[in-house]
């Protein structure tokens, strides 16, 4: 199992020379389960990485390995934060194929974690 924090790796993997970008890549397919989280969380995604996620997601369906990917941004626009809206329905198609969609709705849990405990907050005058 790997977890990713995928912007963040995503955006060192567009600064690696080839031969870390290779490893990279193997470091993403052989886990039996990838977890890419918070993607699109900047919106948009470098060239290079929009190419490793269209590698990732097209290998881990080759080797029928599961992946996870939370992200905050709904399936219709992930073309526009890729860049491409090709890759992004290559991508999808690769995806939802064999996949179980879950989508939540209402306020974050972190927000209402903040609310709850600004609501236990005694006012200052």
């Amino acid at each position: 199992m790997r977890y990713v924090e995928a912007d963040d790796e995503f955006a060192r993997y567009g600064l690696s020379s080839q031969i870390e970008r290779a490893r990279i890549l193997r470091s993403y397919t052989e886990p039996a389960l990838l977890v890419l989280d918070d993607l699109f969380l900047a919106r948009r995604i470098s060239e290079a990485a929009a190419e490793l996620l269209q590698t990732v997601v097209h290998q881990r369906y080759k080797l029928r390995r599961s992946l996870v990917i939370t992200s905050n941004r709904v399936v219709q626009d992930w073309g526009k934060y890729l860049g491409d809206a090709t890759m992004g329905t290559t991508i999808l198609d690769r995806l939802m194929h064999r996949a179980v969609m879950l989508e939540f709705e209402g306020k974050s849990y972190r927000l209402k974690e903040a609310a709850a405990r600004l609501a236990l907050t005694p006012a200052t005058a």
